[in-house]
């Protein structure tokens, strides 16, 4: 009854028609946004250099006299402290807007990373609580001690919102490629908060108490195990819930008895997103014999897609790599100035 196909003729169809789907972009985003990722490791300082290089450069090329035109404005750069993870993130993000008026910036800067994650969200704790952080670090970058007291207060915030979103996605079936995003975001952004608060503790700017390295990493150490544990039963509950929005759906197949299609007769259908590799929607046949057959198809699919997604993987590796450096980055005491750019 038709030929069957190898369980390695099966795997090469499938990583086919993964490939192509991420050539249509028939898959989601939910990515921790790149600008949180650049100064999340130990080279934020020298990300945060090269950031401010690039913007002389563009500014020497477009704008000569650049240093009339902003006069005092990068002067006040000539040295900040805590120019760190949040704090090189924060820095970068100034600058930018002081130079927003003379040069438009790039899609990519920090200055729009907010509006890269939660795109037309129109209610989440998760974005008011980052957003309120990032205005008041901005306000108290030059005063560690108030910024440390901020970010004691808003971690607490943010902490409070990511478990009502992570509470919604997991039992109150609130689950969704765009919840997932901001979940994703928001964990990393109260990760570097948590990291960003012990490093302003082990400066001095916080009590004798609070300066214990041992202290600080053990508590770091603990919310990132728990967002690590979160992250797998999210995944597992988003995998089930993208089971129920994705289609596989065919077109002339060589014949109905075949367990695959060819990838040249599949097309992958996300409902959630609206996109199909066929770039317009599909729907599945009535007939019993070929829901079946799409059934099967969709499984083998989603398992697939689940084991070899390179954004699934970057997650896990990001409060992986934070676990293992700890230690290090709340160490870190760098300054910014401008006048080593």
């Amino acid at each position: 009854m038709g030929y069957s196909y190898s369980k390695e003729e099966e795997d090469i169809m499938i990583s086919g028609m993964f490939r192509i789907a991420e050539t249509y972009g028939v898959i989601p985003d939910i990515t921790i946004d790149d600008s949180l990722l650049m100064y999340s490791g130990l080279n934020s300082t020298s990300v945060l250099e090269q950031h401010s290089s690039q913007m002389v450069s563009d500014l020497v090329s477009k704008v000569p006299n650049y240093m009339t035109n902003l006069g005092s404005s990068l002067s006040a750069f000539n040295l900040v402290p805590n120019a760190v993870g949040l704090g090189a993130l924060i820095i970068s993000f100034l600058l930018d807007l002081t130079v927003s008026s003379l040069v438009p910036v790039p899609e990519d800067s920090p200055l729009n990373m907010m509006q890269r994650v939660f795109a037309e969200e129109k209610a989440s704790g998760v974005r008011d609580s980052m957003d309120e952080y990032l205005k008041r670090l901005r306000k108290y970058l030059w005063e560690p001690g108030q910024a440390l007291e901020e970010t004691k207060r808003l971690e607490k915030q943010l902490s409070e919102q990511l478990t009502r979103l992570t509470n919604s996605m997991l039992k109150d079936g609130q689950m969704s490629s765009r919840a997932m995003k901001i979940w994703a975001n928001g964990a990393a952004f109260h990760a570097q908060m948590l990291i960003h608060e012990a490093r302003l503790m082990m400066a001095g700017y916080g009590s004798k108490e609070e300066k214990n390295l041992d202290v600080r990493v053990a508590s770091v150490h603990n919310m990132l195990n728990h967002y690590q544990k979160d992250l797998e039963k999210l995944l597992k509950e988003y995998k089930s819930y993208k089971r129920t929005n994705m289609q596989i759906t065919y077109k002339d197949c060589v014949t109905p008895y075949t367990y695959f299609c060819l990838d040249k007769k599949c097309y992958i259908y996300d409902k959630e997103l609206g996109k199909s590799t066929n770039d317009r929607p599909r729907t599945v046949s009535d007939y019993d014999f070929e829901r079946h057959f799409c059934s099967k198809s969709l499984d083998a699919y989603i398992n697939y897609m689940f084991s070899n997604w390179g954004q699934i993987k970057k997650l896990s590796e990001y409060f992986t790599v934070l676990n293992t450096n700890i230690r290090e980055l709340i160490t870190q005491n760098r300054n910014f100035t401008m006048e080593n750019v």
